[in-house]
């Protein structure tokens, strides 16, 4: 794809969609929203993701969701921050405990120690991913008013 194409990428769950429906590429934003919508109405268990250029590299342009479409298998930004915060600070307070009882108790370090590293990696996949998409909004919008 070149500068100002834009790509239609198809997800479905259905068996019957499988051998048919995989990428559509457009000339402008505006042809491949349209075109998304009326998939999206001819089909609703339908997804369908806008890509710019740059494919799959950034996060999608826009997302057309049938009714009927069920997203499996991908975690919310609100799980993210969510989950993320309540395992990192749940471990900080924890290994606080341990540090403030001169270790003796040893547990509260154990499991904190755990559920630390998991909770650190959800909010930094989750700032990495909010930083990365603003930087394209930001992109993309320069784009238009050029």
């Amino acid at each position: 794809m070149i500068p100002g194409e834009f790509a239609v990428h198809y997800s479905s769950f259905l068996v019957e969609d499988y051998d048919t429906l995989y990428c559509t590429v457009f000339g402008s934003l505006d042809e491949a929203l349209a075109h998304a919508r009326e998939q999206v109405e001819l089909r609703p268990a339908l997804r369908c993701t806008i890509y710019d250029h740059e494919g799959l590299v950034g996060a999608p342009l826009g997302d057309v969701r049938g009714k009927e479409f069920k997203d499996k298998g991908s975690i919310s930004p609100r799980f993210r921050r969510w989950a993320g915060g309540g395992l990192f600070f749940a471990g900080l307070i924890l290994m606080m405990v341990d540090w403030r009882t001169d270790f003796e108790l040893m547990w509260p370090g154990m499991f904190g120690s755990r559920i630390i590293i998991p909770g650190f990696a959800l909010l930094v996949m989750d700032a990495i991913i909010t930083i990365q998409h603003r930087r394209h909004a930001r992109k993309t919008s320069g784009q238009e008013s050029a």
